[in-house]
């Protein structure tokens, strides 16, 4: 039987789980795939209902700019075969066709076909709302105070439901937040919140959001881990690897690189924007590392040529969770070969698939706005592929299950 949302949230009513789920565009059909395979596994451990969704098993879901929709989605109900039919209509209807430049004169997307889109899922739900059957939390960035917002449907927050004066989490639109986690700069315009209110009713204070990636909570499992343990947030739950779990869900990685010479050429505003997404890579890359360093993963990323992978690496001596990075390094290969040139090898991607793709492919793999079907499909594929090498009767790991499930 489903877990209320108080069952989910308390810290007495056994160990935890946490779904942390990355931002990436796009490429958040990525991350699908990589669920379904976690759904699909779940779902057989607990007796193969349809009903079964990953809000039953997870307390508390949370993401940044696409991974807030997916975690939107997820704790309200919805399985992720849900979702995966939401993104396959929202890439072409989003990303199709440009609506500016996406840099000196307009944004690259129109904001409304983003909203339009998730209208059916999120309607006009409140971050209060009942609907919302586990912990949710959503991250953004609000650019006029310089300051990271992280919101929770957690009742004792100290902004969730504040004393009279003080415009409540709770009242918040599911729609807005969302909107305001994934508006990533040239891409989407920021999104405007009304977040302060005189006697009567009128709205005296605005706030400016981007995308919560212009932080360093575009992978937002070291904020999400601070949510369950620091005790300002009021989750209370307890550390260590026996009582907390955490599964970190990626969108795929690549290190963005350019030439030096090319780099040079370009505008200053055109090399600030590659500076932040070089900035996004590395905040991503160091939240796997530290999460890793606090715990001993089943199957660890690598970090690096200097550090490896860290297996047998916690620094803290006994692991304060058990946390699994799931994701794909998106690998390219040269675009074109002479007769005669040797065959590039394939990559891990590639072997995990079981076939070869044209260069072409794989290079559109990390656009967070190709939302061509091919590429949506090929996403999909990738993910359901990568998911399985993760996920099986050993991960999640077997203590976390249900008691009912094990009885």
């Amino acid at each position: 039987m489903p877990k209320t949302l108080f069952e989910h949230l308390s810290p007495d009513t056994g160990a935890k789980r946490i779904l942390a789920l990355d931002g990436g565009g796009v490429k958040g059909v990525l991350t699908l795939g990589m669920l379904k395979a976690l759904e699909d596994e779940l779902r057989a451990r607990a007796g193969g209902s349809s009903d079964f969704r990953l809000s039953d098993y997870y307390d508390l879901i949370g993401g940044t700019s696409t991974g807030a929709i997916i975690a939107s989605g997820l704790a309200l109900g919805l399985s992720v075969d849900d979702m995966i039919e939401l993104y396959m209509r929202l890439g072409p209807e989003v990303f199709g066709r440009n609506a500016g430049d996406g840099f000196f004169l307009q944004s690259k997307f129109e904001s409304k076909k983003l909203r339009r889109a998730l209208q059916g899922v999120l309607s006009t739900k409140t971050l209060g709302s009942q609907d919302i059957v586990t912990g949710l939390a959503i991250h953004a960035k609000r650019i006029d105070t310089g300051s990271p917002w992280v919101l929770t449907n957690h009742p004792l927050g100290i902004f969730y439901d504040p004393p009279e004066g003080a415009f409540p989490n709770k009242r918040y639109r599911l729609i807005d937040l969302v909107l305001a986690s994934a508006a990533a700069p040239t891409f989407f315009d920021e999104v405007v919140i009304d977040i302060e209110f005189d006697e009567k009713r009128r709205s005296i204070q605005k706030g400016y959001f981007v995308d919560g990636a212009v932080s360093a909570n575009n992978n937002p499992s070291m904020q999400m881990l601070m949510l369950a343990l620091e005790p300002s947030y009021k989750f209370g739950w307890k550390s260590g690897a026996e009582n907390l779990m955490m599964t970190s869900v990626g969108t795929g990685m690549r290190r963005p690189v350019v030439e030096g010479n090319d780099f040079q050429g370009l505008p200053p505003g055109l090399r600030g924007v590659h500076a932040l997404r070089a900035m996004v890579y590395d905040t991503q890359l160091q939240g796997v590392m530290m999460m890793q360093a606090l715990s001993e993963p089943r199957k660890p990323w690598r970090i690096n040529s200097e550090i490896g992978d860290m297996a047998g690496t916690c620094i803290t001596g006994v692991p304060l969770l058990d946390y699994q990075r799931i994701d794909v390094a998106l690998d390219t290969k040269p675009k074109a070969r002479r007769p005669g040139d040797p065959q590039p090898p394939m990559t891990l991607l590639e072997r995990t698939i079981g076939r070869e793709l044209d260069a072409t492919m794989l290079n559109g793999l990390d656009l967070m706005d190709n939302g061509k079907k091919a590429n949506l499909d090929l996403l999909l594929e990738v993910g359901l592929a990568i998911g399985r090498t993760y996920v099986d009767a050993s991960y999640p790991d077997p203590k976390f299950d249900a008691a009912e499930w094990r009885a």
